[in-house]
């Protein structure tokens, strides 16, 4: 099947492609932009796959990082509209065991983009795209599981899930930024695996429950999360939210979501089981307090209607003026209406005699 795939990168592709061909390899972008792509999306994911060698890459192109080479990735670096671009080109090849749950133990570098489709996660993100010929290879039955909504695992469902128990979370995510069903067998492993499965690092899970929030519907998501026996292994006592508040999440402006979900959990807890940055954890304990009212979360005191010199010219000095403004801010955050001159230079001259300035 040929269809005309316009990725926002598409000069550069085709650029590495034809000098690859010239070398008698062929280029194909892989994955999870495809997907989007059939399903009338734009995406800026690149993930491309290639007969060539990681060593030829390297010699074909003057621009190379070799980061992920022992895997067979070699990033093209290339330049779109003054914007340093890393491509990552990826040998087509064949995996090992997985004994630590994340890479293979051994990789085998292959000629062939079927043994290298075979090795991937789901069947929609299994898809291959020639950027000369704009010819769509499918070994998998990606395309009809993206017209049908289903989620289907390439493959054996429990050695899959069992090479990186990140998938298991990942098909999860699938299921709220799709809104795809998953297919049975492959949620059969899904439940079986997720009660007992070795969890991956904070930092993985977290950049997938991130993404999982950020989709198109989360509630779905964290549903099948509970339903499978993962979201307490990770976020404890998730699964006592209830349904009502759940679906909330899907109305929700992005910055709120996480806050909104885990603002009834111990939250120490849960900053110990993900990773986040500590201003991400600030944002999130504000957000609570102020009972999500982003106006509050992000006032400041210079933001106050009556500044550090108009509090001076009341006769203070400068420790009782940043002592007045932190009085003063609390006095705002509890009604925004508050703040205007009038109300803060009485509330400054009732709380100054308390202070005994």
């Amino acid at each position: 099947m040929k269809f005309k795939l316009n990725h926002p990168y598409n000069s550069l592709l085709i650029d590495i492609a034809n000098v690859l061909n010239n070398q008698g390899h062929k280029l194909y972008l892989v994955g999870g932009t495809i997907r989007d792509a059939l399903m009338g999306q734009v995406s800026h994911d690149i993930d491309m796959a290639t007969s060539a060698m990681p060593n030829e890459l390297e010699l074909l192109f003057d621009d190379t990082l070799a980061i992920g080479k022992m895997y067979g990735t070699i990033s093209i670096v290339k330049y779109f509209e003054q914007k340093r671009i890393p491509i990552q080109v990826t040998t087509f090849r064949q995996d090992g065991d997985y004994s630590n749950y994340r890479h293979p133990d051994t990789v085998t570098f292959s000629s062939s983009l079927k043994d290298d489709i075979q090795r991937r996660d789901f069947t929609i993100n299994g898809l291959a795209y020639d950027v000369l010929t704009n010819e769509l290879i499918d070994y998998v039955s990606g395309k009809n599981d993206i017209n049908n909504k289903i989620i289907r695992v390439i493959g054996d469902p429990d050695k899959r899930f069992s090479e990186d128990s990140l998938r298991l979370l990942r098909c999860c995510r699938f299921i709220a930024q799709l809104g795809f069903a998953c297919e049975e067998k492959t949620w059969d492993a899904v439940c079986r695996l997720s009660p007992k499965a070795l969890l991956p690092s904070k930092e993985r899970m977290t950049t997938e429950l991130l993404a999982l929030i950020q989709s198109k519907q989360p509630s779905l998501g964290i549903n099948a999360l509970n339903d499978s026996g993962l979201g307490d292994r990770f976020l404890p006592g998730i699964s006592s939210i209830d349904q009502k508040e759940l679906t909330k999440l899907d109305s929700l402006a992005g910055n709120m979501r996480l806050a909104f979900l885990i603002k009834d959990l111990d939250l120490d807890l849960v900053f110990k089981k993900i990773r986040l940055k500590k201003q991400e954890e600030e944002w999130i304990k504000a957000l609570i307090k102020f009972d999500f009212d982003s106006k509050k979360v992000t006032f400041q005191k210079k933001d106050l209607a009556l500044s550090g010199a108009q509090i001076k010219a009341l006769g203070y000095k400068d420790k009782q003026i940043g002592i007045l403004q932190r009085y003063c801010l609390d006095y705002v955050l509890h009604d925004l209406d508050l703040n205007n001159r009038k109300d803060l230079e009485s509330y400054i001259a009732k709380i100054s005699k308390e202070l005994n300035f």
